[in-house]
Formats: structure tokens, C-alpha cells, sequence
């Protein structure tokens, strides 16, 4: 490590007088005036300065890449969001707080007349729900249960056929010892009739569906949904507790550190940028500012509200002087003070 130059007397007593200065100057009434210029200053700055001025596209890749895919992101995460998350679901605000309170009616209308309106692309999410493979498992798999319930129940199909009701004393659960194998062969046909006919059923489901959403019944369903939910509390406490917030909070962490170090994700994030730039790299920065609100008038806000307490603690803590006085002495103990000392002198 340097050794630090010691000051000259000159020089330890212009130090001293700067520090005091600057301090004075990020207090009480000087403070609001500097930080009024400070912010006009940037803003003006801002609106001069297009933003591929200030970085170009592979610096703030490089920089995206960092934050978002390289680092690192400590196992105790999970454990702080957690219990931070199962805190505000236990807030006794949210037994309080009505869906209606927070989502308004009109808002919900709006949502309702978007969902109507986008036809085509309800549409195509049916067409996709109906041809995945997980759905068509679990609609065959629905049918079948439905058809043997119903063929073996105690009032079921079976017990009205001639011939076969007389043979069943008592429950109707008794059929397949009465008759060996007649359970494995109606499963065997009903399920092979389901496999052969499902593709069929679900085409005829997806025109129904198609044909059934239409405008009013679209609306009449949001009407009944509006109206069994809109009064009831936010609160889920009786439906998640602590242990169960928290595992889903630990598997969607690994989900993210999983997905973080895939090529698929640093491409999205690279393309992410480059497009931006393509986009907006010839604006200026004040523009960038404010199409997510950030504006003049809300930086003098937060400036006055925000700073004068920040600074003051600064100062308290006696931080505010140290970082002065460590911005400023290597200057009185240089070459450059000494020459313009004698310059000044001379």
C-alpha cells in the first residue's frame, strides 16, 4: 500500500476548509439548491444524450449477462424470499381486502371485452389444448372412468341387461367373480373404443367449444364469475401453508439457476439487448426515462424527500466527511496543488 504524502501546512489548511465547505454544502438549506442544479444538469444532459452515447450494445450485454446469468445467486435466497412471502400472506389485510377492492368491475369488463374481441387467438389457445398429448391422456382417461362407473355401478348399465341382473345377488361389485373376465373385457373394449374414437370426440369438442364461446355466453360466464368472486377475501392462508410457500419458492429458485446456465436463456438475453438498442439506442436518455415514468419533477421530488434524510445520516455516522475528505486530500497532496500553489503564490 502508498504511503499517504503528509500535507504541508498550506496545504492541510485548504483541505480542511474545502471539507468543511463541501459538508456545509450537503446540508440544510445549501443541499436543496445543489441538488436541484445537480438533477437539472443531468435531466438537461439526459435530453442531449442518446443512449449508444453513453454504452454501446456489447458493453451492457456483457453487463445483462453478468446480472442475470453469471451471478452468483446464494441457496439462502430462497430461504429470505420465503419467509418474507409467507409473511405478507399472513397479513391480516388480505382477509380484509375484497377482490373487489383491488381489481375494479370496469377493469374486469375491459378484460372480459379484450377476451371476446381476440377471437382468433382464442381460437388457436383451444386448438392447442385440445391437440396436447396431456390433455387428450386425461379427456380418455375421464371417459373411461365415466363409461365403467356407469356400466358397473350398483344402478349402473349392466344391471339392467336381461339375464345378467338375476345372476348378481347383492352388490353389483360382485359381477367379476360371478363372471370371470367380463370386467377386463368391457375395459379392454371400452378403452380401445376411446383410443380409436378420441381424436374424433375431440374435434367435435373443439367446433362445440368454438361454437358455444360466443360474445353472450363469454359474458355470461364472467358474469358468474364476477359475481361469486368479486366479495371474497384475497387471503390463500387456508390454502398454502408456511412449509408448502416455501417449497414451491425453493423449486422455482433451482427452476431459474437450471434455466440461467442454459444457451437458450443467455441468447434471449443477448437478442433482448441488441434489440433495444436497435430500437431506442438513437433516443435520448430522458426519453428512455420516461416511457418507464421516470421525469424531471419526479426526480426533484424523490431528491427532496429522500436525500436531505440519507445525507443527514451520512453526516451523523461522520461518513459524509470521510468520503469528502478521502475525494479531496489526495489532490492537496499532490504535485498538481504544489504547482498551482506556487503558481498562485508566484
Amino acid at each position: 500500500m502508498t504511503k499517504s504524502k503528509s500535507l504541508g501546512d498550506h496545504a492541510q489548511a485548504l483541505l480542511e476548509a474545502h471539507v468543511a465547505f463541501e459538508v456545509d454544502q450537503w446540508q440544510g438549506k445549501p443541499a436543496a439548491g445543489r441538488l436541484r442544479d445537480e438533477i437539472d444538469a443531468l435531466w438537461q444532459w439526459a435530453e442531449r444524450t442518446p443512449l449508444s452515447q453513453l454504452a454501446d450494445v456489447d458493453t451492457v450485454r456483457g453487463a445483462a449477462e453478468r446480472l442475470a446469468l453469471d451471478m452468483d445467486l446464494p441457496d439462502q435466497l430462497a430461504g429470505v424470499i420465503g419467509a418474507i412471502a409467507d409473511t405478507l400472506v399472513r397479513l391480516d389485510v388480505n382477509k380484509q381486502t375484497r377482490v373487489q377492492d383491488v381489481v375494479d368491475e370496469s377493469l374486469f369488463e375491459e378484460g372480459v371485452t379484450l377476451f371476446v374481441e381476440l377471437e382468433d387467438l382464442r381460437a388457436r389457445l383451444i386448438k392447442r389444448l385440445l391437440d396436447s398429448p396431456v390433455y387428450t391422456a386425461l379427456a380418455s382417461d375421464v371417459l373411461y372412468q365415466g363409461i365403467k362407473d356407469y356400466i358397473f355401478a350398483d344402478t349402473g348399465a349392466i344391471k339392467s341387461i336381461p339375464g345378467v341382473s338375476s345372476l348378481i345377488k347383492g352388490s353389483t361389485s360382485a359381477v367379476s367373480k360371478r363372471l370371470p373376465g367380463l370386467e377386463a373385457q368391457v375395459e379392454k373394449r371400452v378403452r380401445a373404443y376411446i383410443e380409436n374414437n378420441t381424436a374424433k370426440t375431440l374435434a367435435r369438442s373443439e367446433q362445440l367449444l368454438l361454437e358455444s364461446l360466443d360474445e353472450a355466453r363469454i359474458r355470461a360466464i364472467a358474469a358468474d364469475i364476477w359475481a361469486a368472486i368479486h366479495d371474497k377475501p384475497l387471503s390463500i392462508d387456508d390454502v398454502v401453508d408456511e412449509d408448502e410457500l416455501q417449497a414451491l419458492i425453493d423449486y422455482g429458485f433451482r427452476v431459474w439457476k437450471e434455466l440461467r446456465q442454459t444457451e437458450y436463456v443467455g441468447e434471449l438475453v443477448d437478442q433482448a439487448v441488441i434489440a433495444y438498442f436497435d430500437h431506442y439506442g438513437d433516443r435520448p436518455i430522458s426519453e428512455l426515462l420516461g416511457q418507464v415514468g421516470i421525469d424531471a419533477p419526479l426526480l426533484h421530488q424523490e431528491a427532496e424527500t429522500i436525500a436531505p434524510v440519507v445525507i443527514d445520516g451520512l453526516a451523523e455516522t461522520g461518513l459524509l466527511e470521510e468520503l469528502i475528505r478521502r475525494r479531496l486530500r489526495p489532490f492537496y497532496a499532490s504535485k498538481a496543488f504544489d504547482k498551482a500553489l506556487a503558481a498562485g503564490n508566484g
